[in-house]
């Protein structure tokens, strides 16, 4: 007896249709696949590179901007700073001007009291023209400098010397005398004791030196180491004199230059 029905393994109709259709479908989505992967970057693609490019402008533009703003800024301060220093320069050149014209006055103030200091030294040498000072005499109560000096003046070889006045010079000192400030009438004697008062007071415990200005005093004083060395190692004896040391003749000796010019004539 034969069977019937499908056989064993087979597919029915049904089933071989939806089969069918479902490789349709996926041979369908396939080619729309293939087609979207072919279209669709080349599109983006040209999206994106628009965007950027735009992107990339706005960037340029704003940054071209802020770069005029900082140029307008720059060119302004420049322009500014050159003023200011063309103000600074222009004051430099007036503080120049004014400074050589204060140096210029004060050369000239300085040469005036330069001038003046010396003709006032030079009054003030005139007025102790005939003055000298009594040095190292011991001080008493109730001594008498008038009778003090003429017995001394006596001692160098000047009888009853005329005196116009003698009296001690500044304020008591414990620790020494004060010089006696003699000034006699006729500077012929002045002259004559100062020559002769070393030799003749040699043993006394004092001495006749010039009444010195002060001006006098310092430049006597400053040079006294070297008066002192040509006199013991060169055997030349200087004199201070008119305000300056002097070679024997009145020549006054140049401490800054030798022995051997100070002694020859000047051409």
């Amino acid at each position: 007896m034969s069977q019937r029905g499908r056989p064993k393994g087979s597919l029915g109709k049904k089933k071989l249709a939806e089969a069918a259709a479902s490789e349709e479908q996926a041979l369908s989505l396939s080619s729309l696949t293939q087609e979207s992967m072919e279209d669709t970057p080349e599109g983006s693609s040209a999206v994106t590179n628009r965007q950027l490019t735009d992107t990339l402008d706005a960037s340029i533009q704003l940054i071209f901007s802020e770069l005029q703003k900082i140029r307008t800024e720059f060119k302004r301060a420049i322009e500014k700073n050159t003023k200011e220093i063309a103000g600074l320069k222009a004051a430099n050149i007036q503080l120049k001007d004014r400074c050589q014209s204060l140096e210029s006055k004060l050369g000239e103030l300085s040469k005036i009291q330069l001038d003046q200091g010396k003709s006032i030294n030079a009054q003030e040498r005139h007025f102790r023209r005939n003055n000298l000072r009594i040095v190292g005499m011991e001080e008493s109560g109730n001594e008498d400098c008038v009778k003090i000096a003429m017995d001394i003046f006596e001692n160098v070889g000047i009888r009853d010397c005329a005196i116009d006045r003698a009296h001690r010079d500044g304020r008591p000192v414990d620790d020494r005398s004060r010089h006696i400030l003699v000034k006699v009438v006729h500077f012929k004697d002045k002259i004559f004791l100062m020559k002769n008062a070393r030799s003749a007071l040699v043993q006394k415990d004092y001495y006749i030196v010039d009444d010195l200005t002060r001006v006098d005093l310092t430049e006597k004083r400053r040079w006294r180491q070297q008066v002192y060395d040509l006199h013991h190692h060169h055997g030349v004896r200087l004199h201070f004199s008119g305000g300056c040391w002097r070679l024997r003749g009145g020549k006054p000796y140049n401490f800054l230059c030798s022995l051997t010019d100070n002694r020859s004539d000047p051409k």
